[in-house]
């Protein structure tokens, strides 16, 4: 096996090297959530922020299981594939 490589890489070019050699294959995905209607949007204590987010996600929130489903179809992939991003928002959404 090779050297590896000195700097920040090192420790990921370890594990890489390492699940090679294992054969282990793990996939991995971030979601990046817009307007995503949870409990959350009930944790604002200020009453003038907490009115204006509520408004907007009256108007563009969507769904948990939005973010359900994709979660879903990331992990539906056959095992060769690996699907690494995913922006979800609303269709609405004015920014």
């Amino acid at each position: 096996m090779a050297a590896a490589p000195s700097g920040s890489c090192a420790n990921s070019w370890k594990c890489c090297a390492s699940s090679q050699r294992w054969k282990v294959h793990i996939r991995t995905a971030t979601i990046y959530p817009a307007a995503i209607n949870t409990e959350l949007l009930n944790t604002i204590t200020d009453p003038a922020t907490s009115a204006g987010m509520h408004a907007l996600y009256e108007a563009h929130g969507i769904s948990p299981e939005r973010i359900a489903n994709v979660v879903a179809f990331a992990i539906e992939q056959p095992a060769d594939t690996n699907v690494t991003e995913f922006t979800v928002g609303p269709t609405t959404q004015p920014w």
